[in-house]
């Protein structure tokens, strides 16, 4: 068996396993060009729906919420830093 009868056998293996990882998948395409969980760090389900209106609404006014809290609390920390530097002065 030579080096062309190796290259044959490694060919065909090559396409055994090709076939029977995308046996477990449906063909269609994802980010990438290549299909869900091609990669192991991709195999994860992708969710069958799109979150409903209301739901991405009330998650931006929550993402609201917290960035108005964050800024809340920044400006207390400068009120309270300019307060200490007049008392000081």
């Amino acid at each position: 068996m030579g080096f062309f009868g190796l290259l044959f056998w490694i060919a065909v293996l090559w396409l055994v396993i090709r076939v029977w990882r995308r046996s477990e998948r449906c063909a269609a395409i994802g980010p990438g060009g290549y299909a869900p969980g091609w990669y192991a760090r991709e195999r994860r389900r992708y969710p069958e729906t799109t979150p409903s209106p209301e739901r991405m609404q009330q998650e931006y006014i929550d993402a609201l919420e917290s960035r108005l809290t964050e800024l809340e609390e920044r400006l207390d920390f400068t009120e309270r830093l300019l307060a200490s530097r007049k008392e000081s002065a």
